[in-house]
């Protein structure tokens, strides 16, 4: 009796599936991102700006494994890259199978994000999701591959 009582709740439970697409926010969303073209230049720097723009974040740093800089949208965080890349390290020798680590600090939040032997460090407002991160991740190093090639040629080209 007991059983059946708690099968017939938990099938209510489970079954009702009142979760919707927030509708609102996804017209908002639209809305938004209609009104902004992110036009990439030949400039480096001003990439780095469009693309903060365009995933609504505050900073990013970008750090190889051992905690040096490759690229910062701030110019700074030698101490962020070095904590960062430790904790990023940390966690994974506890638990190897995590993708992202987010962490609230006062009112913004701190994630990171390991790609290509690289850790993305993102500050933002709110939380990005694993595939927002993945994203952003992958545009910054495109951007970086674009810049290093370019950065080839202008070398190759004044050698020359």
């Amino acid at each position: 009796m007991v059983i059946k009582i708690l099968r017939s709740f938990a099938a209510r439970v489970l079954d009702d599936d009142s979760t919707k697409k927030p509708h609102s926010q996804i017209e908002f969303l639209r809305d938004f991102l209609s009104k902004h073209k992110y036009i990439y230049t030949q400039d480096f720097e001003e990439n780095l700006v469009v693309l903060k723009r365009k995933h609504l974040v505050d900073s990013f740093l970008v750090t190889n494994l051992d905690g040096s800089i490759v690229v910062s949208s701030e110019g700074n965080g030698h101490t962020e890259g070095i904590m960062g890349t430790a904790m990023l390290s940390y966690i994974k020798s506890e638990l190897p199978d995590s993708e992202s680590v987010l962490i609230k600090r006062n009112d913004s939040w701190f994630m990171l994000f390991p790609l290509e032997k690289k850790v993305f460090i993102v500050k933002a407002g709110s939380e990005l999701s694993n595939i927002e991160l993945r994203a952003l991740s992958f545009e910054l190093n495109s951007l970086l591959q674009t810049n290093k090639q370019t950065l080839e040629k202008k070398r190759v080209s004044q050698t020359a």
